[in-house]
C-alpha cells in the first residue's frame, strides 16, 4: 500500500475493516507509523474496523480490534501520539512507563522511546491521534523564545478527568465528530485551525512534560501575589486541612477572586491544585516506604479520608494504582 493511501486527503474520512492480519497491518501503518500486530491466543476472532480523519498535521482514527492484540510501533520519531479508550483497555509501555488506558486514563507516547502495546483488548475501541513532531516542537520553541534541546518528554498516563485534561478532550471529540459528519472542519479552516491551535496547545499545557517548569516560569511572573501566596502556603503545609476560605483570607482577597486567579493562572482550582501536591507526595512516600507500610495509612496522612478516591485519583494521574507503588517501590 503506497505511502499516506490510508489517511486520505483533509477532511476525508476513510472507512476500512477487514479480518486478515497483514491488511490491518499495513493499513494502520500507513495511517500512522510502520508497526508489527500479532493477535493473541483467540487470533481466529480477529478482525479490525477504523475510521480516520486528517486536519492538517493531526490524524485521528478509531480504532477497534475484535480480539486481543499487541502492537509495536518502535520509535514514532516523526509524531508524539495519544491513544484515548473510549472502552475497554490497553496495556502500554512507551520507554521505561508503562500504563494501563482506559476511558479515565489516556496514554501519551513520545517520538523517542520505544512504543509498545502488550495488549489491546479485543473490544476496546480508541481514538488514536497522530500529532506531527515539527507541529508540538515548534509550539514548544515559540512558547520558551528558544530552539529546543531535544523533544519534549511527555508523562504516559493523561488524567481525562482532571479540568485541563476534560478541556483538551473536547477538542479532540470536535475533531472526532467528523466521523460521523464528515466536511464540518474543512469546510471552516478559521474553525479548523481553532481546533487544531486547542489540540496542540492543551497537550501541551494540560500533560506535564519535560519543559513543563520552563513554561511555567514564563507564566509565574505573570501570577498575581494573592495566587502566589496561596499556592505557597499549599506548598509548605499539603498535610494541613485547606479550605479555599482560608487561603483567599491569607491572601487578603475574597473567595471568587482566588478562584478566579487560579483558573487564569494556573489552569486549576485551589481544590485540584493541593489535591495534585497532596498526591505527589504520596506517591513518594509509597515509593519509599518501609514494609509494614499501608495504603490507607499513608492515604490518611495527606488528607484522603475515602481511600477508594485516592485510590481512583492515583490511578489516573500516575497511571497505576497506590499498591502497585507500594508493592514495587522506586523504579
Amino acid at each position: 500500500m503506497p505511502s499516506g493511501e490510508a489517511r486520505g486527503a483533509a477532511g476525508e474520512v476513510r472507512e476500512f475493516s477487514t479480518r486478515d492480519v497483514d491488511r490491518a497491518r499495513a493499513h494502520v501503518s500507513s495511517a500512522y507509523y510502520p508497526l508489527t500486530l500479532r493477535p493473541g491466543a483467540d487470533s481466529a476472532r480477529f478482525g479490525l474496523r477504523m475510521r480516520t480523519v486528517v486536519l492538517g498535521p493531526l490524524v485521528l482514527g478509531e480504532l477497534t480490534y475484535d480480539s486481543d492484540v499487541t502492537k509495536d510501533c518502535g520509535e514514532p520519531s516523526t509524531a508524539y501520539h495519544v491513544n484515548v479508550p473510549t472502552c475497554g483497555e490497553v496495556r502500554t509501555h512507551c520507554g521505561e512507563q508503562h500504563v494501563v488506558a482506559t476511558p479515565r486514563t489516556a496514554a501519551v507516547f513520545n517520538p523517542t522511546g520505544r512504543t509498545l502495546l502488550d495488549r489491546w483488548a479485543g473490544g476496546t475501541t480508541q481514538l488514536c491521534l497522530k500529532i506531527d513532531r515539527g507541529v508540538v516542537d515548534q509550539e514548544l520553541a515559540d512558547r520558551l523564545e528558544r530552539p529546543l534541546r531535544a523533544p519534549a518528554s511527555f508523562e504516559l498516563a493523561m488524567d481525562l478527568e482532571s479540568p485541563s485534561s476534560r478541556a483538551w478532550l473536547y477538542a479532540v471529540r470536535l475533531l472526532a465528530s467528523e466521523l460521523d459528519a464528515p466536511g464540518g472542519l474543512a469546510a471552516q479552516p478559521l474553525f479548523a485551525q481553532e481546533v487544531q491551535r486547542l489540540i496542540v496547545g492543551g497537550l501541551i499545557w494540560g500533560q506535564r512534560h519535560s519543559y513543563s517548569e520552563a513554561i511555567r516560569e514564563e507564566a509565574t511572573a505573570l501570577r498575581p501575589r494573592t495566587v502566589k501566596i496561596a499556592m505557597e502556603l499549599m506548598e509548605q503545609q499539603p498535610e494541613h486541612p485547606w479550605t479555599v476560605g482560608e487561603l483567599a483570607d491569607a491572601a487578603g482577597v475574597g473567595v471568587r477572586a482566588l478562584e478566579d486567579g487560579f483558573r487564569r493562572y494556573v489552569g486549576e482550582s485551589p481544590t485540584t491544585h493541593l489535591r495534585g501536591i497532596r498526591l505527589e507526595q504520596a506517591r513518594k512516600e509509597l515509593f519509599a516506604a518501609p514494609p509494614g507500610t499501608t495504603v490507607s495509612e499513608v492515604a490518611y496522612r495527606w488528607g484522603f479520608t475515602h481511600l477508594g478516591r485516592f485510590a481512583g485519583a492515583y490511578a489516573r494521574r500516575f497511571g497505576e494504582p497506590p499498591s502497585a507503588t507500594l508493592r514495587y517501590g522506586s523504579p
